[in-house]
């Protein structure tokens, strides 16, 4: 029986968190029949927090169907749950996913565009008091360490 690969895209912006990326990912790719891209403002490289630059597979606006959509954490998520334009592109591309994740204060970003509205959801207890500020109906959990 043919099945088809698992396609995994990861939302990469200007001070992304390496290990919100590079964690999940490193784990992604160990796993059969599974496909991990990553897009970015642009084509040209993006800087994560620590100054590492990545070059993405595809830049937002060519952001093919996906399974899962992966936001990170990271200093840059302080900027982008204030950038409108960000935040209506991954509204319309979180709507058509059937799986949206984050790590770290993502779920702050993902709050922001409206996308954990009736969901569970927990954010880095540092940022915790931060990422809850965002999102109007989220049944946010300050003891978890993750949520589905």
């Amino acid at each position: 029986m043919d099945t088809e690969s698992l396609r995994i895209a990861v939302v990469l912006f200007e001070g992304f968190e390496l290990l919100d990326v590079f964690g999940p990912v490193q784990l992604f790719q160990a796993v059969p029949d599974v496909t991990v891209a990553f897009a970015g403002p642009t084509g040209e490289p993006v800087a994560s927090s620590q100054g590492v630059e990545v070059v993405p597979t595809m830049p937002y606006g060519r952001i093919e169907p996906t399974d899962v959509l992966l936001v990170p954490g990271g200093k840059g998520t302080r900027k982008l749950v204030e950038d409108e334009s960000f935040l209506s592109w991954l509204r319309g591309v979180g709507a058509q996913a059937p799986v949206v994740s984050s790590v770290c204060t993502g779920s702050a970003v993902l709050a922001a565009a409206g996308l954990l509205e009736g969901y569970t959801a927990t954010s880095n207890k540092r940022a915790y008091s931060w990422a809850t500020s965002f999102g109007g109906d989220v049944s946010w959990r300050p003891e978890a360490r993750w949520v589905h």
